[in-house]
């Protein structure tokens, strides 16, 4: 495994014929996502993105505009795109991934070859009076932590630890409402959305995504919250395994389904 700033957790070898980038919920960080890299076979290199402002990159600041995340991501993901590549997001996350899924390239001009979003709508669409959020309160913060859950009760019984987590959740919020998307937007890989039964009301129309792509669709929903995949990641990686065997078929990835 080769651990680096922005993709801490991935594989090197022959062995890998498809890596997935995921990106975190508001204030996510990679390491969350370690539980669904272990389960995917060794040709699926399932690779948790460290955004700046957390975890090991807590001193870098965190970005909160579309256009310069995608900008730093199009130089340190290329040189990881040499087998075929698929993006994964979760709730802000999926912003991040949709976006990525449209612009970036491997150096021989390759997309991806499928995009995975869980637990949110689209974005918004772009108009004359898209305007984006007024600034949050720590206050505000706070209380978006609570009623999403995720954060461990350790961290939420620590106020410095608390504390260190509100820059990064305020500039992924900052960078979800700042974004929208043209109506005629739309990418060829299919897409799966994801969600939790219980939190479908909150994290909008999954159905929505239909729109944004040329490719196949599908929705699969699981039960439980907005964190539905925490106490079961395996079902999640069998989901995404399942979906990218078009593009990476391997015995040992026919064995995990």
């Amino acid at each position: 495994m080769t651990l680096d700033r922005w993709v801490p957790f991935r594989t090197e070898g022959a062995a890998v014929r498809c890596r997935v980038f995921c990106f975190p919920h508001a204030a996510g960080t990679a390491a969350f996502y370690r539980p669904l890299r272990g389960f995917m076979p060794p040709e699926i290199d399932f690779c948790p993105v460290e955004l700046p402002g957390r975890a090991a990159r807590f001193a870098e600041a965190p970005l909160a505009a579309m256009n310069a995340l995608i900008e730093q991501l199009t130089d340190e993901l290329k040189p990881l795109m040499g087998v075929p590549f698929a993006f994964f997001g979760h709730s802000v996350g999926s912003c991040v991934a949709y976006e990525a899924a449209r612009q970036l390239r491997s150096a021989d001009r390759r997309s991806a070859v499928h995009l995975f979003v869980s637990g949110r709508g689209t974005p918004e669409f772009a108009s004359a009076d898209h305007r984006p959020a007024r600034p949050r309160s720590d206050d505000d913060l706070l209380a978006i932590l609570n009623e999403f859950g995720g954060t461990p009760a350790a961290v939420m019984q620590c106020p410095e630890l608390v504390a260190a987590l509100l820059p990064a959740l305020r500039a992924d919020l900052a960078l979800a409402e700042g974004y929208a998307i043209d109506p005629g937007d739309h990418i060829a890989c299919p897409i799966s959305a994801f969600g939790g039964a219980d939190d479908l009301a909150r994290s909008g129309s999954l159905q929505s995504w239909r729109s944004l792509t040329r490719g196949k669709f599908r929705t699969c929903v699981f039960p439980g919250g907005h964190f539905y995949f925490s106490a079961a990641p395996a079902v999640l990686a069998r989901e995404i395994i399942q979906d990218l065997l078009t593009f990476a078929p391997t015995s040992h990835a026919r064995r995990a389904i």
